[in-house]
This record gives C-alpha cells, structure tokens and sequence, in this order.
C-alpha cells in the first residue's frame, strides 16, 4: 500500500513538474514541392489596420498562404464547427487591450496550437514579429521578414548603393557614389564596399548610424570584397595583372593572404573556415573549394562557364549562376553533390542567399532590364522586387 501510495504521489509530482511534451508539428512543408497554399482567417484586427495588412502581405508575399478577413471577434470562445464547411485551415485571433494577445487555432481543435502578447503597436515591425511567429509555427522555418537586401543602381556617369526591406516596398538611399562598384555587403549598421574612384580601387567602410566612411585598402591593382568574417574581418581579392591573391584583413588593413596563383580568379567567398572562389584553372572559369593552407578542389562541372558562388546560412548549398545558353541559377548539394537548376527565363546571374536559408536574392533581366528577384530556393517562388543588380541579403 505505501509502495502504491508513493508511486501515485510520484506520477503526481512528475506531470505537475514536467508537464505535458508537445510534438512539434509542421502545418506546411515548404520544402516540399508545389504545396497547396494555407489557408488563414484573421479575427479581430480591426482597431489594428496597419498591423493586420502587414501580416497579410508578408505572408500572402511569400505564396504559401491564402489569408481571409479580417472577420470581427468579440470575445467568444472558439467554435472549430464553425470553420468546418469552409476551406480555412487555421484561424488568428487578435485581442487589443493593453497589449496584443495573439491566439492560433486549428479548425479541428478548441483550444489554440499558439498564444502570444505583443505591444500595443499598429505599425509595421509589431506586424513583422507577428507574422515571423505564424511563419515559424506554421511552417517550422525561419521567417525572411526581418531581411534586408542592399543593391546597386547605375547612373549615368556613377553607381549608387542603396537598402531596401525583405520585399522591396521601402527602399533606402545611401548617397553612396562611386565610378564601378564591385562587391557590396551588408553587415548590421555597415556596409563594406569595393569600388574603383579614379585610377584607385577601394575596400571601405560606410557606418550607416554615424554616417561615416573609412578606407581600408587602397591600390592600383583590382581589388574585389567577398564575405565579412564575423564583425571585424573579411574576404578580398587582389589581381594586379599578373597575380590573383586571395586574402584575409582586419578592419586595420592588416592582411595575410590565404592562396594565391598565376590563374586568373575572383569571387572569393567564406564560410566555416572554408574558402569558395572562381578560377579558370580548368580552362574555364569553375568554383573552386580550399581550406587555408591546403590545396584547392573544383565542385561545379556543370557547363562551361560557373562563377557567382554563395554559400546557404548552414553551409550546406551552394547556389551559383551558370551559362546554358543564357545564365542561370542553380543549388548544388554540397554533401550529396545533386543540383537543380531553379531560374529559366532570360539572364540569371548573382544569387545571393538571405538569412532564413529558404530565399535567395537575384539579378534577372527576363522583363527586358535589370531587376532584383526574390525566389525560393526550389524556385517555385520567383517575385520581382526593383530595378538593380548585385544583390546582398542580410538581416
């Protein structure tokens, strides 16, 4: 009886401590392809306009979901059965006291799958947390909705350097002005450029708080920006003609190098201590895969001419743009070694993967000029953003 007594006692102390286990659940799987899109309807966001059309279009923007509403909510208790004859699959709820409260309901099921509270903001980064949330919940995936892409425009006699938000709907001027930009990166509050002014080419530094540039390098010879290492180095190139050095600096300008050849090379990119550039080395110009100090191994056979390499957030894709009769994009595996060609229409060229592993940013000419693409990287999603090359996508 007291052996009875103490294993009740146990199992009591044991679900009250420990609580349920919940599986996590993915409600849409992207990675599969051609998914039907979900299905959303939203109560109670009136008092909330803006906030409710920035979930609406953040997540309508990506063509995974269908979003419905928004329908009034009064404070009742939620009633799947009455969801049931429609085609709505999930149900989000708002209440707007003093703070958001956010509930998400499945319509088979009375109790909600999700439950949050926000600020009493109706502007659109409360909208971006809010819809970055159901994307997570939904999906399993990070959300792109807090990704920034920074870009180029031409100009008559000048480039520009310009930031716009994940979608392209609000674009930022830099006032950045250089005769060719080569390479821009977007790393928090700094943009790191390489550029040619005049008979010099420039690695510099634009600090987009102070609004402050600094030179790090300056030289005759060709100098191309690849990645920014962590906050305080990054990967260049330097081709004087005769040499191409790829090396590694501080923001001092302190540099070593870390290969160099007699071939011609470029787009040297850094990911985990491993070094992706383009070399013609074979011939023609192909990727290439080395670890500092060791020998380099070529991983794109694809066609004759590969070059643009940008490495997945987890390291484990890489996409590039390939000339098949015009450029395209393709997604090579690097553990299994597969590709899969992800672009058709007209040119496809500087892909650039953006922070949630899932999207990619892209320059494509297929409507006759220069545009910014956003596309997934299966490439069933292929949105058009703004007119400008050279994209880089970062939070």
């Amino acid at each position: 009886m007291k052996l009875r007594l103490i294993a009740t006692l146990f199992l009591i102390i044991s679900i009250v401590f420990i609580g349920p286990v919940f599986a996590e659940k993915i409600y849409l799987d992207i990675t599969q392809p051609s998914i039907k899109k979900l299905t959303l309807a939203m109560e109670g966001f009136e008092k909330v306009p803006v906030l409710f059309n920035t979930v609406k279009e953040n997540l309508e923007f990506t063509e995974y979901f269908r979003i419905y509403g928004p329908f009034p909510y009064k404070g009742e208790g939620f009633d799947p059965s009455l969801w049931k004859s429609s085609d709505v699959e999930i149900v989000v709820r708002a209440e707007t006291l003093n703070k958001i409260s956010i509930q998400v309901f499945t319509v088979t099921a009375s109790s909600p799958i999700f439950a949050k509270e926000y600020p009493l903001n109706d502007n659109e980064y409360t909208g971006n947390l809010i819809s970055s949330d159901i994307y997570k919940l939904l999906t399993g995936k990070k959300a792109p909705f807090f990704n920034r892409f920074i870009f180029i425009k031409k100009f008559s006699k000048s480039m520009g350097i310009f930031i716009s938000n994940w979608n392209g709907k609000t674009i930022h001027d830099t006032g950045i002005r250089r005769d060719i930009i080569s390479r821009v990166v977007l790393r928090g509050n700094k943009i790191f450029y390489s550029s040619l002014e005049g008979r010099f080419w420039h690695i510099e530094i634009y600090d987009l708080s102070t609004r402050l540039n600094k030179e790090i390098i300056k030289s005759k010879a060709l100098l191309q920006l690849g990645d920014v290492i962590g906050d305080s180095k990054f990967i260049y190139l330097e081709n004087d003609g005769e040499i191409s050095q790829i090396k590694i600096t501080d923001l001092s300008g302190k540099s070593r190098t870390v290969a160099s050849s007699r071939w011609i090379e470029s787009s040297p990119r850094w990911h985990a201590s491993q070094i992706f550039f383009v070399s013609n080395r074979a011939g023609s110009p192909q990727i290439y895969q080395a670890v500092e100090g060791a020998g380099a191994r070529r991983i794109t056979f694809q066609g004759r001419y590969n070059t643009e390499p940008s490495i997945s957030p987890d390291g484990s894709k890489l996409a590039f743009s390939s000339l098949v009769g015009g450029f395209q994009i393709y997604i090579l595996d690097l553990l299994s070694g597969t590709q899969n060609q992800i672009t058709k229409e007209g040119n496809n060229e500087q892909p650039s993967f953006c922070p949630d592993g899932n999207f990619l940013t892209i320059m494509s000419d297929r409507r006759g000029k220069k545009e910014i693409y956003l596309i997934s990287q299966d490439g069933l999603i292929q949105k058009p953003l703004t007119i400008g090359y050279l994209p880089y996508c970062s939070k």
